[in-house]
């Protein structure tokens, strides 16, 4: 691969992860404003705790997307940057 395909696969893996980056960012504070108006709900300190409790599965799940198709991208990056 001559430098200039290089520079240019280079910057086109950086922009798709950049544009990950940013749209995860994006999901996080919606999630965050999401668990504050349940929290703002909350009649006690038990319902505030179940009602966060029960929003972890799906924190968990935006993290594991989030990590695996991160992964995604730069294994396709480092893959087109060896051809």
């Amino acid at each position: 691969m001559n430098p200039k395909t290089a520079f240019t696969t280079a910057r086109q893996g950086l922009s798709l992860l950049a544009e990950h980056e940013t749209n995860a960012l994006g999901d996080h504070l919606q999630a965050l404003n999401r668990r504050l108006a349940v929290a703002r709900k909350a009649r006690s300190l038990g319902e505030l705790l179940r009602d966060q409790l029960d929003l972890l599965p799906d924190t968990r799940a935006r993290l594991r997307r989030d990590h695996h198709r991160r992964g995604q991208l730069l294994a396709g990056l480092r893959q087109e940057l060896r051809r």
